[in-house]
């Protein structure tokens, strides 16, 4: 296949701050932005009834995810911050009714297999989802884009003490987690019967153009 069906992303927020947007303020600021931000033009309003975290241990604010960060980081890790987005043409072969879900149990594939596959125990975790719209191109209209946030402590339970995780490409990790993540979603879409396949099928003559990947499409927060 040469069109990636999902885009995966790592960042960190280190404990001290190094300019704009890093260390604690830096933390505080982007929780606050993803948990009052969903589609775009449409901020939300502050509700104490709107569930808009999916909590796995981490809490369902954006204070409460703070602490928890700031009780269980790393030496080099205050949280971990991944992004997990399914390509927006396949999400539109799922019907409308049934994305959130699966974006929420892709999600929860992703994270648990990766650290699972790591060889560490699954640490605690908070997410959110957020639905954009891509850039239409060549005529085509814009189609929606959702994508999970993903925020996780820097470092992992053990029988012991709590174990630092880090992510490095040299290693392989960042291979490591688009490789579970695209296999999750090619299951699922599997799972429920769509023939997702031939739309990552391109002419022979755009073999060499395999690898490039409009980011802009997969990334609009």
């Amino acid at each position: 296949m040469s069109k990636a069906i999902i885009v995966v992303d790592f960042a960190y927020k280190g404990p001290k701050r190094m300019g704009r947007g890093t260390g604690r303020q830096g933390l505080k600021a982007t929780l606050k932005y993803l948990q009052f931000r969903d589609k775009r033009n449409n901020h939300l309003a502050k509700s104490r009834d709107y569930e808009r975290w999916q909590d796995r241990g981490m809490g369902v604010s954006h204070g409460e995810i703070y602490r928890n960060c700031d009780a269980l980081q790393s030496k080099h890790v205050l949280a971990w911050t991944w992004v997990i987005s399914p390509a927006p043409d396949l999400m539109e072969l799922v019907q409308q009714d049934e994305r959130r879900d699966l974006l929420y149990e892709l999600t929860e594939r992703v994270v648990e297999d990766y650290y699972t596959e790591r060889g560490f125990d699954v640490p605690e975790y908070s997410y959110v989802a957020h639905t954009a719209k891509t850039k239409g191109k060549n005529g085509t209209p814009p189609q929606e884009h959702m994508h999970t946030h993903v925020v996780l402590p820097g470092t992992v339970p053990s029988t012991a003490e709590r174990l630092p995780v880090y992510n490095n490409a040299t290693k392989g990790h960042d291979r490591l987690f688009r490789e579970i993540a695209s296999q999750h979603f090619a299951d699922m879409l599997d799972e429920r019967g769509i023939d997702w396949r031939p739309l990552r099928e391109e002419p022979q003559a755009d073999v060499q153009r395999n690898d490039e990947i409009d980011l802009d499409d997969f990334f609009s927060l």
